[in-house]
C-alpha cells in the first residue's frame, strides 16, 4: 500500500505535460506487451493457413490425377488370367514377345527366376507388363546388352505370385 501511495504522490507531483506523457507511455507499452505476447499466436495461423492452402492445391492436383490413376489401375482389365500353371504361362507369355526362355526357376511355391534373351528390350519390358496382368509381381530386372549380336539382349526377371 505504501509503494501505491508513494507512486501517487510522485504522479501528483507531475505537470500535466508530464503526466500526459506518461498515460500515453504506459498505453504503449501494453499495447507492446500485447502485441508480443499474441505475436507467436498469429505467427502459427500464418504458417497453419499456408499449410492448408498447400494441402488444398495438392488436394485439387490429386482430384484431377484421379482419373489418370483409374486408367493405370485398368491397363490390364481387358485381359484375362490365363489358365495352367504358373511356369506354362511364363513360358507361353515369353514365346508369345518372340523371346527365348533361356531359364526358368521356381525357388519356392510363388518365387520365379526367368532368363530371357531377345532383340529388343521393348518385347523384354512388354513381356513384363503381361505377367503383371497375369498375377505376378516384378521383384527385380536386370536388362544389359547381350555379347551375341544375334541375341541383342538378355534380362534376368525375378517375379512373385501375388494372388
Amino acid at each position: 500500500m505504501k509503494l501505491l501511495n508513494n507512486l501517487s504522490g510522485w504522479f501528483a507531483g507531475l505537470q500535466p505535460r508530464e503526466r500526459l506523457i506518461m498515460i500515453v507511455g504506459a498505453a504503449l507499452l501494453v499495447v507492446a506487451a500485447i502485441y508480443m505476447a499474441l505475436l507467436p499466436a498469429m505467427h502459427k495461423n500464418a504458417q497453419l493457413e499456408q499449410r492448408y492452402q498447400n494441402l488444398s492445391e495438392d488436394m485439387q492436383w490429386l482430384r484431377e490425377q484421379s482419373q489418370v490413376v483409374s486408367r493405370l489401375n485398368n491397363s490390364c482389365s481387358g485381359q484375362a488370367i490365363q489358365n495352367g500353371k504358373k511356369l506354362e504361362v511364363i513360358s507361353r507369355i515369353v514365346r508369345r514377345n518372340q523371346l527365348r526362355l533361356l531359364g526358368l526357376d521356381q525357388d519356392d511355391s510363388s518365387f520365379y527366376s526367368i532368363e530371357v534373351s531377345g532383340a529388343s528390350p521393348n518385347r523384354i519390358l512388354q513381356s513384363i507388363h503381361q505377367l503383371t496382368c497375369q498375377g505376378l509381381s516384378l521383384e527385380s530386372l536386370d536388362v544389359r546388352s547381350s555379347d551375341d549380336t544375334k541375341v541383342g539382349y538378355s534380362a534376368t526377371i525375378e517375379v512373385t505370385y501375388v494372388n
